[in-house]
C-alpha cells in the first residue's frame, strides 16, 4: 500500500513537470518568432529609453526653440544717446544667433550720427542682427521697406533700448506665458489650468514686461477711452494690471507678428504710445507679467539730452494727435492737488506728453480731471473751416464739432453776453441756439455759430458795434468785431484768423410785426411783436439768456421743430 502511493506521487509530480515544460516551450516559442518578426521587419527588438541629454545639449535645445519663436526688435530709441551695442551684446553673449532687428527712424534728428554694430564672432556663431531704416527710399522695394517682412518668427519682442540680459529663463518663461491660455479650473480644482495656443492661431494678447528700475511711487497702467466722434482721447490711471490698456514706465513687449501686420501703423510715433492705441481699438488684450527685465546704462543724464529727447517727444505728440484727428485729451490721476508733478527724472508730463510720473500709485489721493485741449487758439485758425450748405466737413466724417471750436465758442459768446447785458442792450437768444437752450440747456455739439438778434435800434449803445459799421474792430480783448458783407447783420470771432464766432441779427420792431433789419435768408424771417412783450429767460450754458416767450410757438413760426417738449424757462 505505502509503494503504491508513492508510485501515485511520482506520476503526479512527473505530470505537473510535464505541463510546466510544456508551458514553458509554448511561452517561449512564441516571444521567439516575435523577435524574428521584429528583425526581419527592421524594427529594434527591445525600445530603447531616450538618452539622455547633457547639460551643453539641454542649453542648446532651449536656445534654439527661443531663437525659432522670438525675433527681438529694438526700436523708439534716440542716436545721440543709445545703449545699443551693449544691449545688443548682453542678448548675444547669452543666446548666441539669437535674431535681432534695429529699426532706425527716417529723420536727421533720429537717425544721426549713425549707429553701427560689429561683433567678434566665435565659432558657431552667425550675423544675426539686422538693422532696417523706416524712411522711404525710392531705391527699394516695398517688401524690403517692411519691416515686418524681416521677422520671421511667430512673436516679435518690442525691446527699449538700454536692457542687460542675464539668463535665458525670463525669455522661456515670457515665450510660456504668450503660448498658453487660462482656463478656470473646476470646484475641485480652484487653480487657473493653461492650455497650449494653436501654433496656426494667431495670439491676440500683448504680454507686457516690466523694468527692475521703474518707480514704485508712480502708477504704472492706465485705462484709455477714444471717443472719435467727440475728438477726445480718456486716459485713467489705474494699479490694476488686469486692465493695462497703456503701460507708462519703461518695458518690453512681445506680441503675435500676425497681430502687428493688422495694424494699420505699429512701428509709427510716439512708439509705444502709438501702437497701444492701435491695440486697444483692435481690442487686443494686455497681460502685465511678474518678472522684470535689468536695467541698462543710465540715458539722458544731462539736461541737454534730457531737453532735445522731450522736444522730439512734444513733436511726436501732436503729429499723433493730428493724425488721429484728437482734439481734447482728458487725464484722470491720483496727484495731490496743486501740487505739479515731480520733475527730477527725465520724464515730464507737458503739452500732451504721457510719461511715468502721470499719476502717483498711492490711490487714497485725490483723483484730479485734467482737460486739455488741442487745436483752434487766438492766432490759429478755426478747426471748422468753411461750411457749405450748412454742413461742415468732419459732419460727413460722422464727427461733432471739435470741442475746442465750441470751448471758443462758449469764449465769445459770454463774451458778447457781457458786452450786450452792460449797455443795456435788447437781445434774445434765437434759431438753433434757442432750440439746444430748450431741449438741453447746453450748446449742441454740432453747433458752430450761435445766433443772437437784437433791437436794431439799440445798436448804438454798444462802442464795439458802432465802430465795425465802418471797418472791423478788435477789442480789448482780443475779439473781432465785423460787419457782414452778405447783409447789415454783425459778427463777433474768436479772434481775427480765428472764424468761430457769434451772429449778430437785428431786428426792427415796425407795429404788431418784428422784421429783419438789412439782412437776408431763412433767419430773416418775420413774427409776431407779441413775441418779445414781454420777454422770457432760458437757461443756456449755465446762464439765464433773453428769449421770446411761448418759445415752442416761436420756434415753430420760424419752421425750428424742437425735439423735447422739456424746457427750462422762467417766464
Amino acid at each position: 500500500m505505502k509503494v503504491l502511493r508513492l508510485r501515485m506521487a511520482k506520476l503526479m509530480l512527473l505530470g505537473v513537470l510535464l505541463v510546466n515544460l510544456i508551458f514553458l516551450y509554448y511561452t517561449w516559442n512564441t516571444l521567439f518568432w516575435r523577435r524574428i518578426s521584429r528583425v526581419l521587419a527592421g524594427d529594434e527588438m527591445e525600445p530603447k529609453a531616450p538618452p539622455k541629454l547633457t547639460p551643453k545639449e539641454k542649453v542648446r535645445n532651449a536656445n534654439k526653440h527661443i531663437r525659432k519663436s522670438i525675433t527681438i526688435v529694438f526700436y523708439g530709441h534716440y542716436n545721440f544717446e543709445q545703449d545699443l551695442r551693449a544691449s545688443i551684446d548682453s542678448i548675444l553673449d547669452v543666446i548666441p544667433n539669437m535674431p535681432i532687428l534695429v529699426l532706425q527712424e527716417g529723420g536727421t534728428e533720429y537717425a544721426y550720427p549713425p549707429v553701427s554694430y560689429e561683433r567678434n564672432l566665435t565659432a558657431g556663431e552667425d550675423q544675426t542682427v539686422t538693422f532696417l531704416n523706416l524712411a522711404f527710399d525710392v531705391r527699394h522695394t516695398r517688401q524690403e521697406l517692411d519691416p515686418l517682412a524681416a521677422i520671421r518668427t511667430k512673436y516679435a519682442l518690442l525691446m527699449p533700448d538700454s536692457v542687460r540680459l542675464n539668463s535665458k529663463n525670463l525669455l522661456q518663461k515670457i515665450l510660456r506665458e504668450i503660448n498658453t491660455i487660462g482656463v478656470a479650473g473646476a470646484q475641485a480644482q480652484p487653480k487657473e489650468q493653461r492650455v497650449a495656443v494653436p501654433p496656426e492661431e494667431t495670439v491676440r494678447r500683448m504680454v507686457l514686461v516690466p523694468f527692475a528700475g521703474n518707480l514704485k511711487s508712480f502708477s504704472s497702467c492706465a485705462r484709455m477711452r477714444m471717443d472719435l466722434p467727440n475728438w477726445t482721447l480718456e486716459i485713467v490711471a489705474t494699479n490694476d494690471s488686469r486692465r493695462c490698456d497703456l503701460f507708462l514706465q519703461k518695458h518690453a513687449i512681445l506680441l503675435d507678428v500676425a497681430a502687428l501686420g493688422a495694424m494699420p501703423e505699429p512701428f509709427a510715433l510716439p512708439f509705444p504710445e502709438m501702437l497701444y492705441i492701435q491695440a486697444k481699438i483692435a481690442n487686443l488684450s494686455t497681460t502685465v507679467f511678474s518678472h522684470a527685465f535689468q536695467e541698462g546704462r543710465r540715458l539722458f543724464a544731462s539736461f541737454h539730452t534730457k531737453q532735445r529727447r522731450m522736444e522730439l517727444r512734444r513733436r511726436q505728440f501732436r503729429e499723433m494727435y493730428k493724425r488721429l484727428q484728437i482734439k481734447r485729451i482728458v487725464r484722470r490721476a491720483y496727484t495731490v492737488l496743486g501740487k505739479p508733478p515731480a520733475r527730477e527724472s527725465s520724464w515730464q508730463f507737458h503739452q500732451g506728453v504721457l510719461d511715468a510720473q502721470f499719476s502717483s500709485s498711492n490711490m487714497s489721493l485725490p483723483l484730479v480731471t485734467d482737460i486739455d485741449l488741442f487745436g483752434c487758439e487766438r492766432t490759429t485758425k478755426s478747426c471748422i473751416g468753411t461750411v457749405y450748405n450748412n454742413r461742415p466737413f468732419y459732419s460727413y466724417l460722422d464727427k461733432h464739432t471739435p470741442p475746442c471750436c465750441l470751448d471758443k465758442l462758449r469764449t465769445t459768446f459770454n463774451h458778447v453776453l457781457e458786452e450786450f447785458e452792460n449797455v443795456g442792450i435788447r437781445y434774445w437768444l434765437d434759431n438753433n441756439a434757442l432750440k439746444s437752450a430748450v431741449e438741453t440747456n447746453a450748446i449742441s455739439p454740432d453747433a458752430y455759430d450761435i445766433d443772437i438778434s437784437f433791437n436794431v435800434h439799440d445798436l448804438e449803445r454798444s462802442n464795439a458795434m458802432k465802430k465795425s459799421q465802418s471797418k472791423p474792430y478788435v477789442d480789448n480783448e482780443g475779439f473781432y468785431w465785423i460787419k457782414a458783407t452778405d447783409g447789415h447783420y454783425f459778427r463777433v470771432q474768436f479772434s481775427k484768423p480765428n472764424q468761430v464766432g457769434v451772429n449778430l441779427l437785428p431786428y426792427e420792431i415796425k407795429g404788431a410785426e418784428v422784421r429783419a433789419s438789412g439782412f437776408f435768408g431763412w433767419k430773416a424771417s418775420t413774427f409776431a411783436a407779441d413775441f418779445l412783450h414781454p420777454m422770457s429767460t432760458v437757461l443756456f450754458l449755465g446762464k439765464s439768456v433773453m428769449c421770446p416767450n411761448n418759445v415752442l410757438e416761436y420756434l415753430e413760426a420760424k419752421h425750428i421743430k424742437v425735439q423735447s417738449q422739456d424746457m427750462a424757462m422762467d417766464d
